[in-house]
């Protein structure tokens, strides 16, 4: 059932503009459903995410009450109530919400199995819970500054190749048979050390890290770019400095 639940978290990933609001309705929150049965004697089936449909009325699914004696003519009571069609919202008209991405496994079914659900696709901000963050992993790095001290040329030059693993440097024909090794990638260097080991190459090649720049790695869980998850959180960063030099002052 967990790895079900990521599936199905990984399936509903979603790109909306839409209104915030406490209670669960046609503006903030999105339905699909899902109901899939594998047959006795049938061979086993994988269940993927283009197997939920889109409920643009909202849930389905009648809600238990307690009350026996309760108006058996009034409307039953859903887990959502949508005051309009989620297919008049003019988003949605020509453009139908479905998975982002429609081959995710979400579960392998057996003869005599049956899966049947309901998703609801909620609106919220990491800060409430980190289910709802666009950020999968993001870490940084200090730009790394390789420096050669002294001209390395014919067959130092290829042995200062050979010695990075991430291929850093290369080599430059100076004519007439002379070689001399370059720094061609810098922002590639791991830092390592592999280029420094051995007899006096740390007199020929300095490793070091530039204090003032930064590489920013961003990976997204899909529903907003990297680009924008990185300036929207330096917006946040901006709006929390000023509030703390307002708290000081």
């Amino acid at each position: 059932m967990e790895f079900t639940l990521r599936a199905l978290g990984n399936s509903l990933l979603l790109s909306l503009s839409i209104v915030e609001n406490d209670q669960p309705n046609e503006k903030n929150t999105i339905v699909f459903k899902l109901h899939v049965q594998c047959k006795r004697g049938s061979p086993r089936i994988t269940v993927k995410s283009d197997a939920l449909k889109w409920l643009p009325n909202g849930s389905e699914l009648v809600k238990e009450t307690r009350n026996a004696a309760s108006d058996s003519s009034s409307k039953p009571e859903t887990y959502t109530y949508f005051g309009c069609s989620q297919e008049t919202i003019p988003e949605f008209v020509k453009n139908p919400i479905i998975p982002k991405y429609p081959d995710i496994i979400i579960a392998k079914l057996g003869p005599g199995q049956e899966f049947e659900l309901e998703a609801h696709a909620a609106k919220g901000i990491g800060k409430t819970h980190a289910k709802w963050s666009p950020v999968a992993t993001a870490w940084y790095r200090m730009l790394p500054e390789v420096v050669l001290l002294e001209d390395i040329e014919d067959d130092l030059a290829e042995e200062l190749k050979s010695k990075c693993p991430v291929n850093v440097f290369d080599i430059e024909d100076l004519g007439k048979g002379r070689r001399r090794a370059t720094v061609a990638r810098p922002r590639a260097c791991t830092l390592c050390r592999e280029c420094i080991r051995g007899d006096d190459w740390e007199k020929r090649v300095a490793l070091r890290r530039v204090k003032d720049q930064f590489i920013f790695t961003i990976e997204s869980t899909g529903a907003l770019p990297s680009e924008v998850l990185f300036t929207e959180a330096v917006k946040i960063l901006e709006d929390e400095c000023e509030r703390v030099i307002m708290e000081l002052s």
